[in-house]
């Protein structure tokens, strides 16, 4: 509660308004609902006041536990929260390196700096040091008893610019930082046990007194340090919108991502079936007739016949297309060379909530082994296991496009008749060959480790 009391009323409307969307689903689709999602966050962070980064961080979890309450079946807004928490500490741990990386700021630590012998200065925008000139001038005025020499050249001046700003402006990318070999210091980066984790300077490092501090004064003063690091995290608020950004970005492009290695798995004269309409598939079966020949069959996908609406569009951009009923699968198959799908969401283990009517094209192509290829983004990569519940995680929908309320069949009624009409199919991973993805193509088998490596693991459990 003390996380939404944070939120704005603004902030606070919007969440509710999406919140009432999700449950009454008037906002389906992956991609709709984590665009929705990504946007909503970006308007939080924008306008909520913080601290800390981890006061941040509850708030957007928060916000993230009610849209999933909201519509449990809609996994790609628990998975857009994840990502962008994700995101948040990797900015903070960039800023944290950038100031682990400056020099003592302890009164009388000896440096190494220019006027050391062999010494070569690296570049560096956290300080900034005397020119060569005036150190060589400050040199020759000096003395050194017992050398021969005569003169030694003193220390350059240090202007320390330790403001959070200069981390903001700098930005270290996360890839920047595992060639430094930052992250490897876990003593100093681990982040495991809480985010404002101490970037300290190891203690003996001599301070205003002519002894070394001692344990308990150092570990003191490191943690006053620390506190106001973590209070200038408000600081980091334009890197984190442009952060969200990104996401957005890569959300918008999923789909033309996916279909650049298109040409890859389609091969001339191939004979592709599919159903529903995805634009993810769309997309890549454009962007591989470019290079290919070939024929595309797509199934009607009664009741909600987007498969009518699919075939229009590939229709329109020149590719062959049959469009055939449902009830005409089995006999078609045969002819099929390779089954392409889209996906609702990816669980851990490597199945996958599709379009109703999927699992049946999937048996059937298992049946005449035909080779089932799912294009999908890594936004729809949910950390869930569908191990026990596979009929409950199933989305109904309601039975009157199926069998209509004004209908009787011929018989005396539909008095204690129940009719499911599921809105998902689950598809196990053993029937599913290859993922396409924006990240790569990987079997169902590599999907977990995908996944451990864009969540955080205190963020499984919203």
């Amino acid at each position: 509660m003390a996380a939404e009391a944070a939120l704005t009323e603004a902030s606070n409307k919007l969440v509710d308004a999406l919140v009432v969307r999700l449950r009454r689903r008037q906002i389906v689709g992956s991609r709709n609902v984590a665009l929705a999602t990504a946007a909503l966050i970006q308007n939080i962070v924008r306008s909520v006041k913080y601290t800390t980064i981890d006061e941040l961080l509850s708030i957007i979890r928060s916000v993230g536990r009610r849209l999933v309450e909201a519509n449990p079946k809609e996994l790609a807004a628990g998975n857009i929260v994840r990502r962008i928490t994700r995101l948040i500490r990797e900015e903070y741990r960039a800023a944290a390196a950038a100031r682990l990386s400056q020099p003592p700021s302890i009164p009388g630590t000896p440096y190494v700096g220019p006027g050391t012998p062999g010494f070569v200065t690296p570049p560096t925008q956290y300080f900034s040091i005397a020119t060569a000139a005036n150190a060589a001038a400050a040199g020759r005025t000096g003395t050194s008893s017992g050398h021969a020499s005569g003169s030694i050249p003193s220390t350059p001046v240090i202007t320390r610019q330790a403001s959070l700003s200069n981390f903001v402006a700098m930005r270290h990318s996360r890839v920047q930082l595992e060639r430094s070999g930052l992250e490897r210091q876990g003593s100093v980066l681990d982040f495991s046990a809480s985010t404002n984790s101490l970037f300290a300077t190891p203690p003996g490092h001599r301070g205003s007194r002519s002894g070394p501090l001692d344990v308990d004064e150092w570990e003191a003063q490191q943690a006053r340090e620390n506190a106001e690091f973590a209070r200038q995290a408000g600081k980091l608020k334009p890197v984190l919108i442009q952060a969200i950004d990104e996401v957005i970005n890569e959300l918008e492009t999923t789909h033309e991502d996916v279909a650049r290695g298109a040409k890859e798995h389609i091969h001339s004269s191939e004979v592709i079936l599919t159903l529903g309409h995805s634009r993810t598939v769309e997309a890549f079966l454009k962007q591989a007739f470019r290079d290919r020949k070939f024929t595309v069959i797509v199934l009607e996908s009664a009741p909600s016949f987007l498969g009518q609406a699919m075939a229009g569009n590939l229709a329109t951009a020149g590719i062959p297309t049959i469009l055939i009923p449902d009830a005409s699968l089995h006999a078609i198959m045969p002819r099929v060379t390779k089954v392409i799908l889209g996906a609702h969401s990816v669980s851990a283990n490597g199945g996958l909530f599709a379009l109703a009517g999927s699992l049946a094209a999937v048996l059937a192509a298992k049946t005449h082994a035909k080779p089932v290829v799912v294009t999908t983004g890594q936004f729809k990569f949910a950390p869930v296991w569908n191990l026990y519940h596979e009929y409950d995680a199933l989305d109904f929908q309601g039975p009157g496009p199926v069998i209509g309320y004004d209908h009787t069949g011929g018989g005396g009624g539909f008095e204690g008749v129940e009719v499911t009409d599921p809105h998902y199919d689950y598809i196990r991973p053993e029937l599913i060959n290859l993922y396409a993805t924006n990240v790569g193509d990987h079997p169902p088998s590599y999907i977990y480790r995908i996944i451990k490596e864009a969540y955080d693991d205190e963020d499984i459990e919203l």
